[in-house]
């Protein structure tokens, strides 16, 4: 797959709609890797908007990174009032470093169910003492009505008490997040990827840490690890595996506990490097577990597709009720399927029932599906995923990054595609395709742009975009520093 050297954070030209972002069941939990995220962190009923600036300098530090914070009125979103966040912000825990990229991933929910929706924001560059170079961190900023504040906020890292494991050099922790009420207590809860976590010999098989929501916030105490080979997680850590790579949070048997979607891209398929798979882990009293959960691939009964060379499957995730019954449904991206143009990407689309997330009735979607504009090339379709229900109409509905898209003769300015829900789940019908030339975007289609590499949306939704393209088999992923 091709290699990006530089994160590309793209705010695609969704409609906000205005009401809080504050989750308040397991299928409408907010997270976004990259880009911007929408919840209500002053809880005056108006949807806020974080947007993270990850390779922002912050004075002469280069790609400390920052967040802003834009306030929502009667009139909308505005800069009064706004917030620019960093780690040399009043109360935050920690310095700005070089390279530390403090908001390379976001993530909200009430973590202290205080009506006010917090800020979880990794910063997968931190480097910790004892030579753990990038081992990576998470700030966690609270919600008031004065909206965020760094008073009280917190700092987890893998050396944090309770949480397991211990901070190594380049393990990633906070490259990915994702929240949801994992146990039903009331509190939200977050997943961390770790996704280059080394497991004994096997270099950058992944984690996720799990960490619980209580009346103080966040806490290591009682917090999770979980690798593929947890007890019943259905699979086996390998090399380069990168389990926790994407996350996405939904209640996907409509049991009241929010389930976690797991991509690990590089998994190996049989004897089919990297065709990348899915675990689904199902919540419970207890929080995640293992049991019951399901191993999702191309080659899983009624998945479309098949298992192949480099596909990638479960490098971009997104969840949202596509057909309206009532289940959160899974979308995952595929950007390295071939389809006779190499590397053209795909979407496969999961809808869930009774017992969850099934292939019965799955779809496959790509530029090459009837109806749906564009043709396929050599676009990466699918490497950025988010949903909402764009129109109102009750089916949430899927945008699609496709930063490899040419313009016209303009290579690689990007994309995003529409595809609507309805009641057999997305259609064609009405779909969209967008780019910086579309009449009335504030932009013109440049060359490597790659316009849509970050989508984010608010809504019943995990949005993902990465922070970097996947590593090969042969070259390993660069840590932030050197991206």
């Amino acid at each position: 797959m091709r290699r990006i050297a530089v994160v590309v954070l793209v705010l695609a030209g969704v409609v906000w709609p205005a009401a809080s972002g504050v989750a308040t069941n397991p299928a409408t939990t907010q997270a976004a890797a990259a880009g911007s995220l929408q919840a209500d962190f002053n809880n005056d009923g108006f949807a806020d908007l974080a947007v993270t600036v990850p390779y922002e300098d912050v004075g002469a530090i280069p790609d400390a990174g920052a967040v802003h914070v834009l306030y929502g009125a009667p009139t909308g979103l505005g800069a009064a009032g706004g917030q620019l966040l960093t780690q040399d912000s009043p109360g935050v825990p920690g310095v700005a470093e070089v390279g530390d990229v403090f908001g390379s991933a976001l993530a909200t929910g009430d973590f202290d169910d205080d009506g006010f929706a917090d800020l979880a924001v990794g910063v997968d560059g931190e480097s910790l003492g004892g030579g753990a170079t990038t081992a990576g961190a998470v700030n966690v900023l609270y919600g008031t009505a004065g909206g965020l504040t760094g008073v009280g906020s917190q700092v987890f890292t893998q050396d944090s008490p309770g949480v397991g494991d211990s901070a190594e050099g380049f393990d990633g922790f906070g490259e990915a997040l994702a929240t949801g009420d994992f146990d039903d207590d009331g509190f939200d809860d977050l997943a961390v990827g770790v996704n280059r976590e080394d497991l004994g010999s096997l270099s950058e098989a992944g984690a996720v840490n799990v960490l619980p929501g209580t009346s103080g916030g966040l806490t290591g105490i009682g917090s999770l690890l979980l690798t593929q080979d947890s007890p019943g997680v259905g699979s086996i850590a390998e090399v380069l595996d990168v389990f926790g790579y994407a996350l996405a949070t939904g209640d996907f048997n409509r049991d009241g506990f929010a389930d976690l979607a797991v991509g690990a891209a590089f998994e190996d398929v049989g004897a089919v490097q990297a065709a990348g798979a899915v675990n689904v882990l199902p919540g419970a009293p207890g929080g995640l577990t293992g049991i019951g959960s399901q191993l999702l691939t191309q080659n899983s009964p009624g998945v479309p597709g098949s298992a192949e060379l480099d596909d990638v499957f479960g490098y971009a995730l997104a969840t949202g009720d596509f057909d309206n019954n009532g289940f959160t449904d899974l979308a995952v991206g595929v950007p390295g399927e071939n389809l006779g143009a190499v590397e053209a990407g795909a979407a496969n689309v999961l809808l869930a029932a009774g017992g969850g997330l099934t292939g019965a009735g799955g779809q496959l979607l790509s530029q090459d599906s009837p109806g749906v504009p564009g043709v396929a090339e050599e676009d990466f379709f699918a490497e950025g995923l988010t949903a909402a229900d764009f129109d109102d109409d009750g089916f949430d509905d899927l945008a699609v990054g496709v930063p490899g898209e040419d313009v016209g003769a303009v290579m690689e300015a990007g994309a995003a595609n529409v595809v609507y829900g309805a009641a057999g789940g997305l259609t064609a019908t009405g779909s969209q395709l967008f780019t910086q030339d579309t009449p009335g975007m504030p932009d013109t289609a440049e060359g490597d742009d790659l316009f849509a590499l970050g989508l984010a949306a608010s809504g019943p939704q995990r949005a993902t975009a990465p922070p970097a393209s996947p590593p090969s088999r042969s070259s390993p992923r660069p840590a932030p520093a050197d991206r």
